[in-house]
Formats: C-alpha cells, structure tokens, sequence
C-alpha cells in the first residue's frame, strides 16, 4: 500500500511542480533566486567522501532558526561523528556553510524518490535526524530503503498542522510509521503524533531544544548608534499585515516619548516595498538598518532574494548615527543582537494568524515580551513566559503603546518582568543533553 502511495505523490509532486515553478519564476522573485540557488544541489548532485572511521549523522533542518537550534546538538557529536546537515531555504544554507563542525552541508533534493534514494546512497547515514516537521514521503521511504534510522527531534506538530495530516491521514499515517522515535518538544505534540502511529510506542517528551541555544551576544547600544538611557523597542518577525498596528503604536509612543527607537524586524524581506508604503502612509520617517552598520571584515557577506545583506551575523561596524527614530531592520541574521539592546520586544506572526514566532529569543536577552493571541506554533513557550509574568498578550496599537509607557514608567516592573522571562527560559533547559543520548543510544543499537 505505502508503494502505490508513494507512486501516486511523485507522479503528482512532479506533475504540480512544472507549472508552479513556472509561475513562480514569472512572478515571484524572491523565488526565482531561492529555487536558482544552488540548484544541482536540488537534484542531488553532491560530491562526498565518507568517512568510514566514523559513523555519519545526516540531521536536516527547515530554515536558519532550526539550523541555530540544532548547533549544540552538532557541536556535541562532532567528535564521535561525522555530522552531515541538509536544509530547505537559502538562508539557512549560506548559515550552514559556516559552521566548520559539519562534514557536508548542502539543500535538501527535491522530495522525488530516485532524487531522495541517490542522496541516501551517497551520505550512506547510520541515522536521519529530522528536526520538528520536515515529514517529505519520499525521503523518508528512501531512508527506510537504505536502512536508516529514522529520528525527529524537537518534533511539532500544531493543532492547526494536525488537522491538516488529519484530512489525509490514509496517507501520512503510513509515512510518519515510518519514524523510528520521535522526541517531541512537549505533551500536545507528543499526543497528536502518537494519533497517527496508533500508540505511544517510541514517543518521548524531551523539551524544546530551542531554548538551550547559547543566547548571548557581545553588543552594546553604541554598536547601533543608540545612547545608553534611551528607549529601545524591536518588534521582531513582523508579517506585512502587522505593519500598520506596529506603526500606530510608534506615532502614539512617539507623542510622549520623541526620543524613542524603534526597530522593526519583517519576517520576510521580500515584503519590504508593502512595509515602506505602510510606514510612509503613516508618516514615519525611517532609515535602513543597512544605512547604519556593515558587516565588519566579513568577506562572506551574501545578499538575500532582494539584494539586502544576510551575512551580518553578529560581527558588525558602524558607519553612521541614527537619523530617524524608526529603523527598518533590511538584513538577517541581526535580531538577537538587536532584541539584546531593546528595553522591550514585540514577536510578530501573533496579531494576525500566522501561529507566531519564537518569543524564547527575545526573553533570553531578560527583557519583557510582547505578542499576540495567534501562537499556535509556540503555545508551550508563550504559556511559560506568561504564566512567568515575563511576557504579556497585546491585540492593538493601544495595547502595544500602553504597555510600553507602563515599562517606562515603572522601570522595576519592566525589569522584574525581565528576570521573570529569563528566568523561565532557563528553567527549560536541558532538552539537546537528553536528545544527544538519545541519538547516540539509537546508533548505539
């Protein structure tokens, strides 16, 4: 059953991705340079030598955040192993390629079998890890194939996801089977994994490996141009469709507070025309993040789909002071760093819903954080942060504006709910140490 399965979704994959390709390429340029990036890695055409001293894990991951996310987990089993790493997106690649613990870094093929199956002949993996929920058919039976075990850690699964695997579960139930463990991040995921696999067996509850990243950064405010007693607010991963609440809360901040910065982060960069048109219908005036530090003796700075810099990550030079107080931040790679200066943040994808982003990042730094109702994909980390008294929900511009003159008002409140956001971000540590012996538990087997 699980072949004609598997037939039926690469005749179909193949047949949608001609057409979506072309119109993706006619319309879309911010896709045109993600699918052109690297392309014959696309199709597998890699060049590996394997080490046979060793034995080789292959982990794949979505994006840049699970890249980071995975990083001591890599850096734990660099020396027993060799660490293969596959990503999806064009950021997370050019992140990858500069981590020098990792035996071979490329894109993940195309999820078609004969693409998928040549991979797993070349790695030739004693273990596939997937991290949260990068469930591709063809790759999973191309690893059962081969006779790889199959792992996924920080495992996910929303509710909004499950309804969605729950319309096809005739499907996916075959192919999530596949799994050998799977270590979810809590108890919810854990549940609605175990839904598709008839049982608990071989589920476990680990913890969000998210939080136990090294979260510091060397910054001072003088780094962005900022004084050391002004305030700083970021409102990070900000959807287009967010732009306006967040320039309302900053033309009514601004009304008390002229000397106030605010940086806005988009979640995409590709839709930096829709948030300039948005600030400017409100009247803001602002400057590019770019406009006002560089990367500092960093030759591998790259350009993103639009031609903005992502090689920024965390070694930067000013180049000018700041002449606006909104800065609209045009680069990856900076927002911790940013979210590291800020008196206060905001985490976007959560006003409208798009299930939120991370919220851990920002309440590493010990500030205070704010977010909406929407998030869905980090209800566990948002309910620990506000059962903390570390963060807070917001719905408008009013909220957000409010908040912030409280903070200001009462600098021991902000700072308390500061401590409180850090503090319950250490108190969920401790999930990559139990992942690792899990892992090397499996290749141990």
């Amino acid at each position: 059953m699980i072949k004609l399965l598997l037939t039926i979704y690469n005749i179909l994959f193949v047949l949608l991705l001609v057409p979506v390709s072309l119109l993706l390429l006619i319309f879309s340029s911010k896709y045109r340079r993600e699918v052109f990036y690297k392309l014959p890695e696309r199709f597998a055409f890699w060049f590996f030598s394997k080490d046979t001293s060793k034995k080789t894990v292959w982990i794949h991951c979505a994006s840049l955040g699970e890249v980071r996310a995975v990083e001591p987990i890599i850096n734990a089993l660099k020396d027993d192993y060799c660490v293969v790493l596959t990503v999806l997106t064009k950021t997370g690649r050019q992140y990858a390629g500069k981590i020098e613990s990792l035996r071979f870094v490329s894109l993940l093929p195309l999820d078609i079998y004969p693409l998928t199956l040549r991979a797993f002949k070349i790695i030739q993996p004693d273990i596939f890890v997937i991290v949260e929920t990068e469930l591709w058919p063809s790759t999973l039976y191309a690893a059962k194939k081969c006779g790889v075990k199959i792992i996924t850690v920080n495992a996910r699964m929303s509710e909004k996801s499950f309804k969605f695997y729950e319309k096809f579960r005739f499907f996916w139930r075959s192919f999530i089977g596949l799994i050998d463990l799977i270590a979810a991040r809590n108890s919810s995921d854990a549940k609605r994994f175990a839904a598709f696999r008839g049982g608990e067996k071989n589920i476990f509850v680990n913890g969000n490996i998210k939080y136990d990243r090294d979260f510091r950064v060397d910054f001072k405010r003088s780094d962005f141009g900022l004084t050391a007693c002004g305030i700083v607010f970021t409102a990070g991963s900000v959807r287009a469709e967010e732009t306006q609440i967040i320039a309302q809360a900053y033309n009514e901040i601004k009304q008390k507070y002229p000397e106030v910065k605010f940086f806005l982060a988009p979640r995409h960069l590709a839709h930096l025309s829709k948030i300039k048109k948005t600030l400017e219908k409100n009247n803001i005036k602002y400057c590019f993040f770019s406009e006002i530090v560089k990367p500092a003796a960093d030759d591998t700075a790259e350009n993103d789909d639009a031609g903005h810099p992502t090689g920024v990550l965390g070694n930067v030079k000013l180049i000018s002071g700041l002449q606006s107080g909104f800065i609209l931040v045009d680069v990856f790679g900076e927002l911790q760093n940013i979210y590291a200066v800020s008196d206060f943040s905001f985490v976007g994808g959560s006003l409208v819903n798009k299930g939120g982003q991370n919220p851990i990042e920002p309440a590493a730094c010990g500030k205070p954080v704010l977010f909406g109702k929407y998030m869905s994909n980090f209800e566990t980390e948002a309910q620990a942060l506000l059962k903390s008294g570390g963060a807070f929900y917001v719905s408008n511009a009013k909220d957000i504006a409010s908040k912030i003159t409280e903070f200001v008002e009462n600098k021991q409140a902000a700072i308390s709910a500061g401590q409180n956001a850090l503090k319950a971000v250490e108190s969920q540590k401790g999930a990559v140490n139990i992942t690792v012996k899990q892992i090397k538990s499996e290749l141990g087997k």
